[in-house]
Order: structure tokens, then C-alpha cells, then sequence
């Protein structure tokens, strides 16, 4: 995808990507960010905006994500033109630049008290955070994955957002939102 950082045409490119994928387009507030847009594309939850040479396709709430089984399945589809390469190739869960599978990096649960439990049990401790003005439990989401693959917790876990890295990568998302 092309460059579209400070591209004060960007919407052009932006109406066009979002045509050819079927996402329907909305006008948003011009961006502040690195690409000056102002439409954005929506399917159901999913809100889909650009960055410089990728997608950002993100939900507000991660329980609105697809589930880890979802990702999953998306993740193995055989990319249309290389087969020899999955889609999660171009669709990145997480957003995550490694293309790794949803399981070992991207899938998130929900952050409550429940989770705060079954986490405890198995040694984590709370923190107090000054900045958040809480008690929390520090854990990256690699590792989130690695205890929940281990069968250490078992909870939902979801993706919440992607970064979508070709033409093809953002059409066969969209094809597999609306299948759902």
C-alpha cells in the first residue's frame, strides 16, 4: 500500500481502498495523525482507518473482537495470490509486526476481577500504580498467552485489532467480517 503519511490527498487513495474491499465508508473528523484522513470504513463493530502504508481495523470494547478461534481460522486462510503464505501474513493480529498466531501474542481477555483471580491462584501479584491510582497485575500479553496455552487459566480471549498490510489482506478481511 503506499505511503499515505502527510499526503494531504489521502482521502482519494482512502475512498478507493475501501471500494475495492466493500467497506462501507463514513465521513469521521479530519485526523490529527500521521495520515491527514477524513473517512473512515465500518463493518458491524469494526472501525477501519488508515495509516501510512497499512489498515488499522480495531473494535472500542475487545469482547466485540473476534474470539480466539475466529482469529484463528482467519489467520490459517490461505492468502488468494501465495498460497504458500497465510493470511495472517497481511492481516496481522494485534496488529503485531512478527505475524505471529493469535494464541502465542495478539488474543486478549477481559481484564476483570475474575481474571485478577485465577491469576493470583497461580502466584501473580497485585501492584499499586501511582500513575492509574490502583492495584493491577503487571503481565505482558505474550505471556497472557503462553499460561493460557499451557492450560495454566483458561479464559475467552479475543482480537481486537489488526493491521492490515495489502489490498488483498484488507478485501479478504472485510469478505470474512461479513461472513460472521
Amino acid at each position: 500500500m503506499r505511503n499515505l503519511a502527510g499526503n494531504i490527498d489521502a482521502d482519494v487513495t482512502i475512498l478507493e481502498e475501501l471500494y475495492l474491499a466493500n467497506i462501507p465508508s463514513r465521513k469521521a473528523d479530519t485526523s490529527k495523525s500521521e495520515v491527514p484522513y477524513s473517512y473512515v470504513g465500518k463493518i458491524g463493530d469494526w472501525k477501519f482507518y488508515r495509516a501510512w502504508t497499512y489498515w488499522v481495523a480495531k473494535v472500542e470494547d475487545e469482547i466485540d473482537g473476534l474470539t480466539l478461534d475466529q482469529a484463528t481460522k482467519l489467520f490459517e486462510m490461505k492468502h488468494p495470490t501465495r498460497p504458500e503464505e497465510n493470511i495472517g501474513k497481511t492481516v496481522r493480529a494485534g496488529g503485531d509486526a512478527g505475524c505471529r498466531h493469535p494464541n502465542e501474542f495478539a488474543a486478549q481477555p477481559i481484564y476483570n476481577d475474575e481474571l485478577d483471580e485465577k491469576l493470583e491462584a497461580i502466584g501473580y501479584k497485585k501492584e499499586y500504580s501511582r500513575a492509574l491510582k490502583k492495584e493491577y497485575i503487571s503481565i505482558s500479553v505474550g505471556e497472557m498467552g503462553k499460561i493460557c496455552n499451557e492450560g495454566k487459566i483458561s479464559v475467552e480471549r479475543y482480537v481486537d485489532c489488526y493491521h492490515i498490510d495489502d489490498q488483498i489482506g484488507l478485501n479478504e478481511f472485510a469478505k470474512f467480517l461479513n461472513t460472521l
